[in-house]
């Protein structure tokens, strides 16, 4: 007797380990191989009722459901050794039981004992910890269904999942069991750039991949340069695009890959949220549009946006410059969408920051003339010479700021008129024609403004 207890009898130790693995789910044929093999692997009784009841304990801390898919995975693959083995099972219980059971399944289902139970995947707890459910079920998914155990199970594969985040993570090895492409989803250009991306857009990209299965266009070096230029917010949305129109052999080629480069990331942002939104992919992928990048760039996101809307809504492009070709007029009583491409800015809003700024500077100069300002608070003639210099200064320049903003406005019109005709998109001054348009003119000689852009700046397709 030692410590108050006694040794039970290796028999008696035996009987009752083989009653837990039955219990635990151990079928007759993985209950044969387990004893036939620790019988042959240890010397004497107490060493193998002691094997048999380690491996009886682990059975039922892991429960039920991972321990059926390890039995299975005993008497498919045969590899009673290697699965006994105190690494593996130290390994299974470090995880948790969900993780457990998606290993075991891949283990049976894949036979790739050798590689599976390998040093750099049982040394990767802390991989399998970092992810959540469902990317753990993707990966042994990945694993299973493309039986490319090497290449999934390697360091920079389980780095690059724990770096880009669990919901990236599950579009990653979605995409790879999906298409099968487990050579090209692993190489290090896509793996460096989808790490580059940040997590919510390099789970934009592998969701691209995983849904339209364009593994050639969206790998291809030009397409991955491109995006990776246009910041991770801009790419996010151009893979959404991709996604959701299924048109990933138009929107990766090189052109609209430029254009969108071309126009500034903000306007590429809305390029490729107008795209997603109206599947008009023709219309916004066509080569008068994409020659209008100048244009774009110039006019900003918010009137991009409408320009963009306006030509997937009326199928009406914008003609190459230097062409004669020009916009097919609609036909009377059609809608057309207001086109605010101008996007004129309203110097007016200044005024009264520079009023205020000037107030400001007056009076603190009055207040540091400690004679001027003493003199004016005991004479009330005197405070009414400052107030009258003050209300004359303001007034004055509330006049000349109105000439600036008024000349500033003048001049941003003339060149932004300048700039649309260079690239071919109409622009004129529906109040210097003779106001016969029905389209853009009402009875009485009034412009429908709110159809079209103002007068003095009409973009009616019919003019």
């Amino acid at each position: 007797m030692a410590g108050g207890r006694l040794e039970q009898h290796p028999a008696r130790l035996r009987e009752k380990a083989l009653r837990t693995l039955v219990k635990a789910g151990c079928g007759e044929g993985e209950l044969g191989l387990i004893v036939a093999f620790v019988d042959r692997a240890y010397a004497t009784d107490a060493e193998r009722a002691n094997k048999l009841s380690e491996v009886a304990g682990f059975a039922t801390t892991i429960g039920p459901q991972a321990a059926r898919d390890y039995f299975r995975a005993i008497v498919e693959t045969k590899a009673v050794a290697e699965l006994t083995d105190e690494r593996v099972l130290g390994f299974a219980r470090s995880v948790d039981r969900h993780t457990a059971e998606w290993y075991f399944w891949a283990v049976w289902g894949t036979k790739a004992v050798q590689e599976l139970t390998s040093e750099r995947v049982l040394k990767a707890v802390e991989f399998f910890r970092s992810i959540d459910s469902p990317a753990t079920v993707e990966y042994f998914l990945a694993i299973r269904e493309t039986k490319a155990v090497a290449e999934l199970t390697g360091q920079k594969v389980l780095a690059f999942a724990q770096a880009i985040g669990s919901e990236a993570a599950v579009e990653y090895f979605g995409a790879c069991w999906e298409t099968k492409a487990v050579q090209e989803l692993t190489s290090e250009r896509v793996l460096a750039f989808a790490n580059s991306l940040g997590g919510d857009a390099a789970k934009e990209y592998f969701l691209a991949i995983r849904e339209t299965k364009a593994v050639a266009e969206l790998t291809d070096e030009k397409v991955l340069t491109l995006t990776h230029s246009l910041g991770s917010r801009v790419a996010g949305e151009y893979f959404r695009a991709v996604r959701e129109t299924r048109s990933a052999a138009e929107l990766t080629d090189e052109g609209v890959l430029l254009f969108a480069e071309s126009i500034g990331k903000g306007p590429a942002r809305q390029y490729f949220q107008v795209i997603r939104s109206t599947k008009a992919v023709a219309e916004l992928t066509a080569e008068s549009l994409l020659r209008t990048s100048g244009v774009i760039r110039e006019i900003g996101s918010d009137a991009a946006l409408d320009y963009f809307l306006a030509v997937a809504t009326t199928n009406v492009v914008p003609p190459l410059p230097g062409t004669a070709e020009t916009p097919s007029a609609p036909t009377t009583g059609t809608t057309v969408p207001v086109l605010t491409l101008l996007d004129i800015p309203t110097y007016d809003r200044y005024r009264p920051v520079a009023l205020l700024g000037m107030s400001v500077v007056f009076w603190v100069g009055v207040w540091q003339s400690a004679n001027i300002a003493s003199f004016a608070f005991q004479n009330l003639l005197s405070l009414s010479l400052v107030l009258g210099a003050w209300v004359g200064l303001l007034c004055s320049a509330y006049l000349l700021l109105g000439v600036i903003a008024e000349h500033s406005t003048a001049e941003f019109l003339q060149s932004r008129r300048r700039l649309l005709n260079e690239h071919g998109i109409r622009w004129h001054d529906c109040f210097a024609t003779e106001q016969r348009c029905e389209l853009c003119w009402g009875t009485g000689h009034t412009h429908r403004d709110r159809q079209y852009d103002f007068g003095s700046f009409c973009r009616c397709p019919a003019c």
